[in-house]
């Protein structure tokens, strides 16, 4: 694997083109770096970056390269291992240990994106369970509660707190609700 194989599986755009001061959109548009606009119209992908606006598209070196005007692409794989602590031997070969530890980490990085995508799948068809539970409302005072109208009035707030709670927090934050989420999957299974 080359250098720029490493570094493009290693960093995705996103995380690249925000920490060199693009602000990004929910929906993935920004201002484009390249030109002069007042509207978005550059789309970030995971991989690479495309401006509908006067056609660049670049990956995270690519980027790098035309954001510092860097001569070469591998100058460019050496500021993004260096500012984002990629820890990429540049210029010799990888020790089969070197390249053991990076497939470790590429493992561990991508179960981690699976576990991250089931977890908001978990906690969002929660949310809208809660949300469909209170159709069960007594339609008169007289009528007996449905057990599921009483859970949801117990639990609506608790599940759109969660939702929030693991959309605004960091990685650390997510992954101190695996508990939680494991616990609200298995009450959905039911």
């Amino acid at each position: 694997m080359t250098v720029f194989e490493q570094v493009k599986s290693a960093i995705d755009m996103r995380t690249v083109a925000e920490g060199y001061g693009l602000e990004i959109s929910r929906g993935g548009m920004a201002l484009c770096p390249f030109h002069n606009e007042r509207t978005p119209s550059a789309k970030i992908y995971p991989d690479a970056l495309h401006c509908f606006g006067c056609g660049t598209h670049v990956d995270v070196i690519g980027f790098t390269q035309k954001m510092f005007g860097l001569d070469k692409p591998i100058d460019a794989v050496k500021k993004l291992n260096d500012d984002y602590a990629l820890h990429i031997e540049i210029g010799k070969a990888p020790t089969a240990e070197k390249v053991s530890e990076y497939q470790k980490r590429v493992r561990e990085k991508r179960a981690y994106e699976e576990w991250e995508k089931s977890a908001w799948r978990t906690l969002n068809d929660y949310l809208w369970r809660m949300r469909e539970w209170r159709e069960f409302a007594p339609a008169s005072p007289n009528e007996e509660c449905d057990e599921r109208f009483v859970y949801s009035l117990h639990h609506l707030d608790y599940a759109g707190y969660l939702c929030f709670e693991f959309i605004n927090c960091n990685k650390a934050g997510r992954l101190s609700m695996k508990n939680i989420v494991a616990e609200i999957a298995d009450f959905q299974k039911k």
